[in-house]
């Protein structure tokens, strides 16, 4: 499991505000979902690994925090190329290799991953609490805002007590495997099943504890901490708006 939580940080989109940071990664969705350019795809990666570089992220811990995508994406390129058999014929292995199927895997591939690298960036530079006081602002109740919170805070509470468990059958010689279906339930008891009831113990101390200071008394709640727009907001907004026309761009004139 990916490294799926919020970093703090000072440099690069870290300084951004949670609206500039919301707006990039819709331009940059924009740009995978309805750019039909491959060329402007790659650029979207590289500004997305450079903005990452820029945030404070090491290109090897980046890396290797995207490895399922990176993987899964390089299927989404195989099963295209070979499922594919518009336009000419460039090799034959068994299975004709088109120029339309290359084509078209490239583009599945490269939506995959301009989308998934940026909503990866958005989590790690976006503070979730600032995040939701930005929806209250907007209008939304504030109860999912607390749920945005919890929601991706429990990610990596849930892949510790993970590790937690994972120890704890190393310690007492247990190897679970899903290979048959016998491991598999061995696997479900000795592993789901802990995780879970350490999960829903967490879940009801928070319960308690949101009972105990009257959550939900009020329909609305005041925020104390200001969400300013500086200059960095303005960057990210420029470029955002500049991929938002380049996707304009593209399908106008039909780019590569």
């Amino acid at each position: 499991m990916p490294r799926l939580s919020y970093h703090l940080g000072q440099r690069g989109l870290h300084r951004v505000g949670p609206f500039g940071n919301l707006f990039l990664l819709a331009a940059f969705v924009a740009v995978g979902l309805a750019s039909p350019s491959l060329l402007l795809k790659l650029g979207a990666l590289f500004l997305i690994a450079a903005s990452a570089l820029l945030s404070g992220e090491t290109p090897r811990a980046f890396l290797r925090s995207l490895r399922f995508v990176l993987v899964f994406a390089l299927l989404l390129f195989v099963a295209q190329a070979l499922s594919i058999r518009e336009g000419a014929t460039l090799v034959s292995i068994g299975v004709p290799i088109t120029n339309g199927g290359l084509v078209a895997g490239a583009e599945m591939a490269l939506r995959f991953l301009v989308i998934l690298t940026a909503s990866f960036l958005f989590v790690l530079v976006t503070d979730p609490d600032r995040l939701a006081h930005l929806f209250i602002r907007l209008g939304i109740p504030y109860r999912y805002g607390f749920a945005l919170i919890l929601a991706l805070r429990f990610v990596p509470f849930f892949r510790g007590e993970l590790r937690t468990v994972r120890e704890a059958q190393q310690i007492r010689g247990i190897r679970p495997s899903v290979r048959s279906l016998s491991g598999l339930r061995r696997t479900v008891r000795y592993t789901f099943v802990p995780v879970l009831v350490s999960g829903l113990l967490r879940v009801d101390s928070i319960t308690m504890s949101m009972s105990g200071r009257a959550f939900g008394l009020h329909t609305k709640r005041t925020n104390a901490e200001p969400l300013p727009i500086g200059a960095a907001d303005g960057v990210a907004g420029a470029m955002g708006l500049l991929l938002v026309g380049l996707v304009l761009l593209a399908r106008r004139y039909a780019w590569p």
